[in-house]
């Protein structure tokens, strides 16, 4: 990958980042900077498709153990260590009945699935993001799941297409269009179009 394109990734992250960051301060400026969230599931996808792309160029296969072991080399480390600090400070500071909500949660967090947990638990993301220190780990919930289904995917896609990316970058765009149309047929229930990783992937392949 070119330099100056790695470049312009870290920036939009960056911008993605602070969007995010301004909303939680509850910035009237920055009343949409959720919508960091969607540009950094964009950018997430390209880099994926990226490094993805460039090892089947290298080895002609994708290599879906070594895509695991490296996703699970980056996340994980700082998770826990975030998960960790976290539940010590609640379980200095808060009652019993707040430390054994927020550890069900964790262990959702950790499993990769804080989306579903908060879905099934009918916790509005709005409502809820500034007094759960947890709740921004639905989306990286999201994220290990569409890292868990795209290679196969792209895999898939390489060997019936052979190597025929018009084709793929079609197939993409089909889905693309296909999840953007869904999302909007099922904008009236906010939760589930927010959480649910179907209304979500076509953002990451969108990158």
């Amino acid at each position: 990958m070119p330099s100056n394109q790695l470049n312009h990734i870290q920036v939009l992250r960056a911008i993605s980042v602070l969007f995010v960051f301004f909303y939680h301060l509850k910035n009237d400026i920055f009343q949409n900077g959720y919508l960091g969230v969607d540009i950094f599931f964009v950018i997430s996808g390209l880099v994926i498709s990226l490094k993805l792309h460039e090892n089947y160029e290298k080895t002609n296969i994708i290599n879906i153990k070594e895509f695991f072991i490296k996703r699970i080399k980056r996340i994980y480390p700082v998770l826990l260590f975030f998960l960790f600090t976290t539940f010590l400070i609640i379980l200095i500071f808060s009652p019993l009945d707040t430390i054994l909500s927020n550890f069900k949660h964790l262990t959702f967090a950790l499993l990769g699935i804080a989306n579903f947990s908060y879905l099934i638990a009918k916790k509005d993301y709005f409502d809820n993001v500034f007094e759960d220190p947890l709740h921004h780990t639905w989306s990286l919930g999201v994220e290990e799941q569409f890292y868990l289904i795209y290679p196969f995917f792209l895999a898939a896609c390489f060997f019936i297409f052979k190597k025929k990316i018009s084709k793929i970058i079609l197939t993409l765009l089909c889905l693309i269009v296909i999840g953007a149309y869904t999302t909007h047929q099922y904008s009236e229930d906010r939760m589930l179009i927010f959480y649910l990783p179907f209304f979500r992937f076509w953002q990451f392949l969108f990158g």
